[in-house]
């Protein structure tokens, strides 16, 4: 779309000027001449204008889709609400939601990167470590109950999903760091439930 925009905004600017007419030319056939042609240069300004504006809007909506994917998987992933896990090898694989988050993340970025120029891609993808934080922070309320072992697995995801989005983004997603801390707190004012369940 934006392609096509700018194509016919070249177009109509690489356009000849109107000729004022020659002498003894009919002057209302100029006139009507004229005004044929400014109003078949408006429609191309206004389709041009609207080109633009629905690439714009692609554009937000694939800003759009990526947050989604992360409420998607991470939300119930924080409303399962019990990381009192005993640590063994199964236990402290990446929870499947996570996995899934971040095969959806890299095929996402497959495609765009392709796609799209560098500052586009960027738009899409920068602070999304920060969104994931802040799902992750706040869904900490729902953990019942939470073990030394489930702040491991919990600390776990949030690397695999911050190394992921470090490799996409080329910057360090510090914001996931904070996130880290949010089970830790949560096991302090939880673990009296847990030791008496």
């Amino acid at each position: 779309m934006e392609w096509l925009a700018s194509r016919l905004k070249g177009f109509f600017i690489n356009l000849p000027h109107a000729a004022s007419g020659s002498p003894g030319s009919d002057p209302q056939v100029t006139n009507e001449s004229a005004r044929s042609r400014d109003q078949i240069l408006q429609t191309l300004t206004d389709l041009s204008r609207a080109f633009q504006d629905i690439a714009d809007r692609c554009l937000l909506v694939l800003h759009l889709e990526v947050r989604v994917h992360c409420f998607h998987y991470l939300i119930p992933l924080a409303k399962q609400g019990n990381y009192a896990i005993v640590a063994n090898v199964e236990s402290m694989d990446y929870d499947p939601l996570v996995v899934k988050l971040n095969k959806d993340i890299s095929a996402i970025e497959e495609v765009m990167g392709a796609a799209l120029q560098q500052h586009k891609f960027q738009y899409i993808f920068e602070g999304l470590g920060h969104l994931i934080s802040c799902i992750l922070i706040n869904g900490a309320q729902y953990f019942k109950r939470i073990s030394e072992s489930g702040i491991k697995k919990m600390c776990r995801n949030i690397f695999v999903l911050q190394q992921n989005l470090t490799n996409i983004t080329m910057s360090r997603e510090a914001d996931l760091d904070f996130a880290s801390v949010g089970p830790a707190l949560n096991k302090q004012t939880n673990i009296r439930t847990h030791k008496g369940g």
